[in-house]
This record gives C-alpha cells, sequence and structure tokens, in this order.
C-alpha cells in the first residue's frame, strides 16, 4: 500500500511539471517567429488640462504723498514746497467789538454837536439826539456786516482807528486855537469847536475804511499806528516844553500837535511794510518808558547850572523815540507765539454785541417769532 501511495504522488507530480512545460513552450515557440509583434499597450486616454486663467492686472501703487515739511527743516529733495495757507478776507471776530464801541462814542459825538448846532439848552430834549444817535450808530454798523456780508479783514479795525485818531486831531486842532486865542477873546464857540471834532471823527473813520479796503490789515497794524500816536504826541508836548518861551503851554500844544501827526504818518507808512506783533509793540512801549526815564537823569545836572530847566525835557522826549527804535529793532521778528499755536486772535477785553430782538406773538401765547421785532445791546467784560 506504501509502494503505491508514493508511486502516485510520483506520478502527479511529473504530469504537473510537463503541463507548466507545454504552456510556457508555445508562447517561446510564437515570440521566436519572423514577423510576430506582441500585442500594443493601448495608451491611456490624455486628459485635457484646464486652462490656465490669466492673472488679474497689477493696480499700481498709489503715488507717495510727501512728507509735511518739519520746522526747521526745507523740502524733501525733488518734492515741492508746501503751499502756504490761504490768508482768509474776512475780518476776525475781534474786530467788530471795536467797532461798536467807537461807533456809539460817535453817534454820541454827533448827537452832542447837534444840540450844539440848534443850541438846544434843555437837559430833557438834549438828551433825545445824544441816545438816538449812540444808539443807531452800533446798529448800522451790525447790519452793514450782517446783511452786506461779512466786512474784509482788518476793514472794521481800520473804521475803529480812524474814527479814533480823526476825534483826536480835531480836539486837538480846537485846543491849540484855544490855547494861542482865549487871552483876546478870539477863540472858536462851542459850535465851533465841535464842528471841527466832529468833522474830523468822520473823516477819519472814512479814510479808515479806504485805508482798509486798500490795505486789508491786521489790527496789529492799527494797534502800531495809535501807539505811533501817542509816542509822537509825548514826545511832540515834552519837546515843545523845551523849546518855548515865556508860555510853556503853547509850545506843549503846537509841538504835542504836531509830534501827533508826524507819529501817525510815520506808524501808517511802516507798518505798510511791516507788521509787528503784539509781543513787540508791548516791547516798545517798555523801551519807549525805559527811554524816557533815562532822559531825565539830565535833570539833576540843573541843579548845578543856572540854565532854564525847561530845556531839560529834550531828554525824555529824544530818549523816549530812541528807546521805541532799539526796542523795534531788536524785535523785529517777534511773533505772537501762543496766539499761533492755539489758533486764537486777539480779544478785547470788553465784548459788545448787537443782534436781532425777538419778537412775542400773543396768538401763540408769548411764543417767539422767527422774525425779529428790533435789536438788541449787550455787553460783557471785566471790568
Amino acid at each position: 500500500m506504501r509502494s503505491i501511495f508514493t508511486l502516485s504522488l510520483r506520478t502527479l507530480a511529473i504530469a504537473t511539471s510537463i503541463a507548466a512545460v507545454a504552456m510556457v513552450a508555445p508562447r517561446s515557440a510564437q515570440a521566436q517567429q519572423p514577423g510576430f509583434q506582441p500585442p500594443q499597450q493601448q495608451p491611456y486616454p490624455q486628459q485635457p488640462y484646464p486652462q490656465q486663467q490669466p492673472y488679474p492686472q497689477q493696480q499700481p501703487y498709489p503715488q507717495q504723498q510727501p512728507y509735511p515739511q518739519q520746522p526747521g527743516y526745507g523740502p524733501a529733495p525733488g518734492y515741492p514746497p508746501p503751499a502756504a495757507p490761504a490768508v482768509s478776507d474776512k475780518r476776525e471776530a475781534g474786530e467788530m467789538p471795536a467797532l461798536y464801541a467807537t461807533s456809539i462814542l460817535w453817534g454820541l459825538g454827533t448827537g452832542i454837536w447837534l444840540d450844539a448846532l440848534f443850541k438846544i439848552k434843555d437837559p430833557g430834549p438834549a438828551v433825545i439826539m445824544p441816545i438816538a444817535f449812540g444808539a443807531a450808530a452800533p446798529i448800522g454798523a451790525f447790519f452793514w456786516d450782517d446783511r452786506g456780508g461779512p466786512l474784509h479783514r482788518g476793514v472794521p479795525s481800520s473804521i475803529s482807528a480812524g474814527l479814533v485818531l480823526g476825534a483826536l486831531e480835531g480836539a486837538a486842532i480846537a485846543g491849540v486855537q484855544w490855547q494861542y486865542t482865549r487871552e483876546k477873546n478870539k477863540d472858536w464857540s462851542f459850535q465851533t469847536q465841535t464842528s471841527v471834532t466832529w468833522i474830523m471823527a468822520t473823516a477819519g473813520g472814512v479814510g479808515g475804511w479806504a485805508f482798509g479796503e486798500w490795505q486789508r490789515p491786521d489790527p496789529r497794524s492799527m494797534g502800531f499806528i495809535l501807539s505811533g500816536a501817542g509816542w509822537g504826541s509825548l514826545s511832540g508836548t515834552t519837546m515843545g516844553i523845551a523849546v518855548s518861551g515865556k508860555d510853556w503851554k503853547d509850545g506843549a500844544a503846537v509841538a504835542g500837535l504836531i509830534g501827533y501827526n508826524l507819529g501817525v504818518v510815520g506808524a501808517g507808512a511802516l507798518s505798510i511794510a511791516h507788521q509787528p506783533s503784539w509781543n513787540s509793540q508791548k516791547y516798545m512801549w517798555l523801551g519807549y518808558g525805559l527811554g524816557a526815564l533815562a532822559g531825565c537823569l539830565v535833570f539833576p545836572f540843573y541843579l548845578f547850572s543856572d540854565a532854564d530847566a525847561k530845556h531839560g525835557f529834550i531828554g525824555p522826549s529824544l530818549g523816549g523815540l530812541a528807546g521805541v527804535g532799539l526796542a523795534g529793532a531788536l524785535t523785529w521778528d517777534l511773533k505772537d507765539t501762543d496766539d499761533t499755536k492755539r489758533g486764537q486772535v486777539y480779544k478785547p477785553p470788553f465784548d459788545i454785541a448787537v443782534t436781532p430782538a425777538p419778537r412775542l406773538d400773543p396768538a401763540l401765547g408769548g411764543g417767539i417769532l422767527n422774525n425779529p421785532g428790533g435789536a438788541m445791546l449787550s455787553g460783557s467784560g471785566t471790568f
């Protein structure tokens, strides 16, 4: 049995080997035959690639803005210098209170002048025209500025300065005439004196308006002209005392009037080319005072001299002018830095305003209507 089982396994192994050789042999023989070509491998179907989308067009970079110019540094190379800020042509808020105040004074003076012309001596009726014109003048200035459009830059200040300078000029002329003719009973009447003062004040206001429209000055310029009038009148008066004859008041009156006009004209001409700051004008007044005090040092020498001590007033007269010139030269470029940084303008110590007064309608139970029923004058400040 064992031999038969072993023989069967051998026979199965030989049969399996013969079958494997028979399966490989036909392929090898077929490959060796001439003209035989192995079957070609089918290519894989090519898938189309998606079409590449074009890149979006590159946006140009925004042009670089030039850096703002820093104080003390010039513009960067290749960049134009920054444009200077445009100066507003509209008047400043601080100019109108001065115009209201001077217009009130002009209105009161107009009423007094008319009372003198018509010889109204009764106190009751005599106050009518001063009150009427004293109220009408600032109200007219308000409507001129409000309804006619804001006044131009520097015009209210120029009108105010012109009214003041003209009134002082007229009063000085009347005073000089009285000084020289009082002893001869040829001095002007009160009507003539007030007429001269009113005419000069009105002419000064008109001239101030023309100067303001021509130059459009800053209020600092008008303050400088008023200061020039003060320096000229003070130095002229003291110089007149020094060179006067028997009556020192005659020389003081005439020289004071001359110095006043020279100061107005000189400061006005200089203000066209240069505008001194408030700080510079403050130091100019300080320089005038110190210069005048220094000039007074000449008076102790008259204790040891027989000369007329009136001649010593030459010292404070010229010393004050020298102090103004020196202080002005040293503070020529001095600016109002605090006001410039804070964006402030000159503010007077008091404010005067004219505003429309509201009108009440009884039908609305006392409600306020939009249309005004008159004008209201108000003032505020530190007194």
